[in-house]
């Protein structure tokens, strides 16, 4: 069947939080142009709405206040019954949910008992913990489009119906350009320059932010001379790193929203966990990826950590990888002093950062021309037809 002859398609789409709005909004983008039969309603946030979603209830727009996974839980009860009104109302005919497993794994759940099919896109990462998990993915979800390459071997092992679709960010990052400006600004001086990235969410922000500082302080301690920049998401992650760097006396420079100018002017860069180490590897600069959880998970971690973590590496770029390319202190750092030594090292070891960048480069140059969007479009349009049959 056709697009130009397509029955039309009404598809629920859920967000919980910033970053799968990006990427949800990227899909619908593409949805225009390749599914102009369907329509779009659900939990949005403001990307998919400018993309012409209709929003039924916003999470994304708590997520700067919430404090990580058990705020998630707190609204996903006060979500699901809206959602589940809102079927009653009117079935869709197909629930795509992006990430955040905590509501979405209990809304694919709800989903599969009223009959609806569902397309989970950012796969839950049960191959790094809770991996218990597998057994109601494969019974509720009946496609499953994974972004990371590994993933798609490791569900279909599970008998979970997954298809590696490529890696939404690298569609972002191919827009991205720096600001040949900001780019000279933030390498004069004749310092090296040390960009900071922080992560995107409040309560990250506040873990991880002092002890990058502390290592900052350490640094210029040791006699090592580097200008600092600082990443913010947002004019309000912006105020929340002023007000951190007033009460540490620290100079630096926050750079909102533009990390392709930071990141093309950087010559080191300490990053919390996550999808931003892939956003530094796209721009093949050295990195140090931390992360701490905070004494009492971090106190938790030695005893139990071994049996809860399937991993042995917890950054990204190092799990992709295989190996440990990049030096990682998670998920709590035990010395700062250590890492200081470290950043010490790849501002100044020529042939560690060489080696760095060329393996860096191995990693991300294979999801660099991603199509994610428009593959799941393609399964989206195959649940569609199949349904139809």
């Amino acid at each position: 069947m056709s697009d130009a002859t397509a029955k039309p398609a009404r598809i629920f789409i859920s967000v919980a939080e910033d970053s799968a709005d990006v990427h949800a909004a990227a899909l619908l983008r593409q949805a225009r142009e390749l599914l102009p039969h369907c329509s779009f309603h659900g939990l949005t946030g403001p990307r998919m709405r400018a993309a012409g979603a209709e929003t039924i209830l916003d999470l994304s727009a708590h997520a700067a206040m919430l404090t990580g996974v058990f705020s998630i839980i707190g609204r996903a009860r006060q979500a699901i019954r809206t959602v589940e009104h809102s079927w009653q109302t009117t079935a869709p005919d197909l629930v795509v949910l992006l990430d955040s497993p905590e509501l979405h794994l209990r809304l694919a759940r709800r989903a599969h008992a009223h009959g609806l099919p569902v397309l989970y896109y950012i796969a839950p990462q049960t191959w790094a913990s809770r991996e218990g998990r597998n057994r109601q993915i494969a019974e509720t979800i009946g496609r499953l489009a994974c972004i990371l390459p590994f993933e798609q071997e490791y569900f279909r092992r599970a008998k979970v119906n997954a298809e590696y679709v490529g890696h939404p960010l690298f569609e972002t990052l191919r827009r991205e350009r720096p600001a040949p400006e900001v780019v000279d600004r933030l390498r004069s001086g004749g310092k090296p320059l040390i960009a900071i990235l922080p992560g995107s969410r409040r309560h990250v922000v506040d873990a991880v932010l002092p002890r990058q500082l502390e290592v900052l302080r350490k640094l210029h301690a040791a006699g090592t001379a580097a200008r600092v920049a600082i990443s913010a998401v947002s004019e309000d992650r912006a105020e929340q790193i002023h007000a951190q760097l007033t009460a540490d006396a620290t100079q630096a420079e926050i750079v909102v929203a533009d990390n392709a100018s930071l990141l093309t002017a950087a010559d080191l860069a300490l990053v919390a966990s996550g999808t931003a180490t892939l956003h530094v590897a796209h721009y093949r600069k050295p990195m140090i990826v931390m992360y701490d959880a905070g004494r009492l998970l971090g106190a938790l971690y030695r005893p139990f950590g071994r049996f809860v973590l399937k991993t042995p590496h917890l950054s990204l770029v190092n799990i992709l990888a295989g190996r440990r390319i990049v030096p990682e202190f998670m998920p709590f750092v035990r010395d700062t002093g250590e890492v200081a030594r470290v950043a010490s090292r790849l501002l100044t070891d020529q042939d560690w950062r060489e080696l760095m960048i060329a393996q860096l480069d191995e990693v991300v140059r294979p999801l660099e021309n991603s199509n994610a969007s428009e593959n799941v479009c393609r399964i989206i349009r195959e649940i569609l037809e199949t349904q139809r049959e």
